[in-house]
């Protein structure tokens, strides 16, 4: 029987730490972008010592709090703008002070939607629909702390809004999104359903944040010493490959302006003068 798929491969204590090791907070309280951790330097950084001693990591996000903080956010905006829309249009008919978009979603969670639709004194068919609108984005901007609860509240909001969709494609449109992510994610996050023993719900790996660990606050297996983290499995190679290619993407080398280049070589200069 062939063994169950799996990114990870375990490592002996013996090993040395490597590229594509993943490491484990010793503290229980480490927030999501410090509670595991993959490490990004190279193995010929260690085997030469080039690293003075800092391992440079990336976090391993739950797929749940990746999609909370991440892309809950991406979806949230876009529902709140055609609800803009909406009352756009019908400020464009009536005589309304002009009020910024962000003022506008301040004011639908300080009032109730009832009250600032009689403020603005609209008439009852644009009434309806600035109150209803007003309401969903007073629903989608309030902030839950679990995924499912902001998924419930997105699809409440659309079906309360002004032009609601029916149930199922207000629920599609937030699930289907959040699906997509998984096999097709942004550049700098790859996910991936385990990353180590006992560690199989699922994870993004999110390149764009970077952690650095001193590399002596490390075990590498158990141990009795108190240190910061401990190494629980190392990523097979082709997952390791990948993950340091997207990397590299995510922080390639930009052209910068020629105005950049002649400030730098001005402070260059002047640095050097005071210098001698």
């Amino acid at each position: 029987m062939a063994e169950p798929f799996a990114e990870y491969r375990e490592v002996k204590a013996a090993d040395p730490l490597r590229q594509g090791d993943v490491l484990e907070a010793a503290d229980g309280g480490a927030t999501m972008w410090r509670r595991h951790l993959l490490v990004m330097t190279a193995d010929c950084d260690f085997a030469y010592a080039k690293h003075q001693g800092r391992v440079t990591c990336v976090p391993l996000v739950a797929a749940d709090e990746y999609l909370l903080e991440m892309q809950i956010p991406k979806i949230r905006e876009q529902l709140v703008k055609q609800q803009l829309k909406e009352l756009r249009q019908i400020f464009s008919k009536a005589t309304v002070p002009a009020i910024g978009d962000r003022r506008l979603r301040e004011w639908a969670s300080e009032q109730a939607p009832a009250d600032i639709v009689t403020m603005l004194e609209l008439g009852q068919a644009d009434a309806q629909k600035a109150r209803a609108a007003l309401e969903a984005i007073g629903i989608m901007d309030a902030l839950p702390d679990s995924l499912k609860e902001s998924v419930d509240l997105l699809v409440k909001a659309q079906l309360v809004g002004a032009g609601p969709p029916k149930r199922d494609s207000a629920v599609k449109k937030v699930v289907n999104h959040l699906r997509g992510v998984y096999a097709q994610p942004p550049g700098d996050a790859l996910f991936l359903s385990a990353i180590g023993p006992g560690q199989e719900s699922g994870y993004f790996a999110y390149l764009r944040h970077i952690e650095q660990v001193f590399e002596p606050h490390i075990a590498r297996g158990p141990s009795h010493k108190e240190v910061a983290y401990r190494r629980i499995s190392r990523m097979r190679d082709r997952f390791t490959h990948a993950l340091v290619q997207r990397f590299a993407m995510v922080f390639m080398s930009i052209g910068l302006p020629q105005q950049y280049e002649e400030l730098r070589d001005l402070h260059a200069e002047i640095q050097g003068d005071n210098l001698v």
